[in-house]
């Protein structure tokens, strides 16, 4: 290998270790996250920190949308703003399993709840991630 190759190839792992670097800093703004098994076993995930004072530190992942309904109130849930997406195992053909559709609430200055189904034949939807953030604006238009 000649000089030249070798001092070029230094070069580009200095600056590849400095957009590792970089991206690591980035990573470190990123909000705590931890996985959680809930209620019945369900396996779910809560991000940020806990605010005091707010209803989410009441939620347990697993808990149904119904339960959750009745801790958080019923004006912050007519306040929140919920919606639905896929997720990529509703186009898997013969997947009978749940998790095709998830169901997300926004709820201003609280954070955001995520719920699934756990099955094609049970339409009882379950707590999946909270999300906790004191500066959220209680739209899912982001």
């Amino acid at each position: 290998m000649s000089r030249k190759t070798l001092a070029a190839c230094m070069v580009a792992l200095v600056a590849l270790s400095a957009v590792s670097a970089e991206a690591k800093k980035k990573d470190s703004d990123e909000p705590p996250s931890r996985e959680v098994t809930g209620r019945k076993g369900v396996e779910g995930e809560i991000v940020g920190n806990e605010i005091p004072g707010s209803p989410f530190t009441k939620l347990e992942i697993g808990m149904s949308q119904k339960q959750v309904e009745d801790v958080v109130g019923e004006k912050r849930q007519d306040d929140a703003e919920c919606g639905q997406y896929f997720t990529g195992k509703s186009f898997i053909p013969f997947h009978f399993g749940g998790d095709k559709v998830r169901t997300e609430c926004a709820y201003k200055g609280l954070g955001r709840l995520v719920f699934t189904n756990q099955s094609d034949f049970d339409g009882k939807a379950v707590l999946i991630k909270i999300e906790y953030d004191a500066s959220e604006d209680g739209y899912r238009d982001d």
